[in-house]
């Protein structure tokens, strides 16, 4: 894997759009707490852009991501949000300028196409957690107020160069098991919609000697099934090494009344679909559409013991470890 360069407080940052576009309002009020993070923010055109459901076109949004990791001045890459968008750009992104200029590149949802893209072709970590636009910061008029489970997770990712050792969710949502037993190897995965947008492509997902973790939001549970379903059959699941499940925000049971009841439940599609495959799997991780929100180091080695249901990371997800 390649590594970035820890963040430091102060630090420019390229704020980009690859998806859907946001009002421009809640845009701009995004720099107050982008700087209560220690962070300066410079916000390329793509945060401004329209083009229907996108952000621009490809031809905006692909020049702001070349131009975010060739600058020089830029030491780290937060997503504005997600929707839909990112995957238009992966046949046409110049891989060798991520390669070339490795930073910290932070999103989640659409840009899930990303993470998996930049791991297939560049072997670069990445992180899953909080956008610019986000719901970890709260503001009060002019004061910037944080998630404190979302701001630690964030922080300890984004500027601790030390291995984040073994990470808990909050108290109140406590992990569960869903098959026992031991399993490590590098963090691969993120939204569930977009690993099989991806399916087919040179940038599907790998997961041989891999953890997957999924995630989803607004999908019915039958539409979930279908889903994990696929990744089972491109032998996703038969290739990793263990699984952890995120959260799945407003993945509901949907009243069939041709059938007479509701879709199965998520729980009886995870023993369906996962738990036969027999690995380790993790259930829980308050990572994915929600607040708090967990940020993940991906492309980074963890070991898990589903039995104990603990998740411990044990290599840095930087190039550069700090020593005190």
């Amino acid at each position: 894997m390649i590594k970035p360069k820890l963040l430091k407080k102060g630090d420019r940052v390229a704020i980009i759009a690859p998806s859907t576009p946001a009002d421009p309002d809640k845009v701009r009020k995004s720099e107050k707490g982008l700087r209560a993070l220690g962070l300066e923010p410079v916000y390329y055109p793509s945060c401004f852009s329209y083009h229907g459901h996108l952000s621009g076109i490809d031809e905006i949004r692909l020049k702001d991501l070349h131009d975010a990791f060739s600058d020089e001045t830029i030491k780290g890459i937060i997503c504005l949000k997600g929707g839909s968008g990112a995957t238009r750009l992966l046949d046409k992104i110049d891989y060798r300028i991520i390669s070339d200029h490795p930073k910290v590149f932070v999103g989640y949802s659409d840009i899930t196409a990303l993470h998996l893209a930049f791991q297939n072709e560049c072997g670069l970590v990445t992180f899953h957690g909080p956008m610019a636009l986000s719901d970890m910061y709260r503001y009060d008029h002019d004061e910037v107020k944080f998630d404190p489970f979302s701001y630690e997770s964030y922080h300890n990712n984004l500027f601790e160069s030390k291995p984040l050792g073994e990470i808990e969710n909050p108290k109140e949502y406590p992990l569960e098991k869903l098959v026992g037993g031991k399993a490590e190897g590098p963090l691969v995965g993120g939204n569930l919609s977009l690993m099989i947008s991806t399916l087919g492509s040179p940038y599907e997902i790998n997961t041989k000697g891999k953890i997957l973790f999924i995630e989803e939001v607004h999908e019915s549970a039958y539409v979930v099934d279908r889903m994990l379903t696929a990744l089972a059959l491109a032998g996703k699941f038969r290739d990793c090494s263990g699984v952890i499940l995120g959260t799945w925000t407003d993945c509901t049971q949907e009243d069939k009344k041709s059938y007479g009841g509701k879709d199965l439940s998520l729980q009886e599609i995870f023993d369906e679909v996962i738990k036969p495959w027999g690995k380790p799997t993790i259930c829980g991780l308050y990572a994915g559409h929600n607040t708090p929100q967990m940020t993940l180091p991906l492309g980074v080695h963890l070991k898990m013991d589903a039995d104990l249901k603990t998740i411990c990371f044990t290599e840095s997800a930087y190039e550069e470890v700090e020593h005190e």
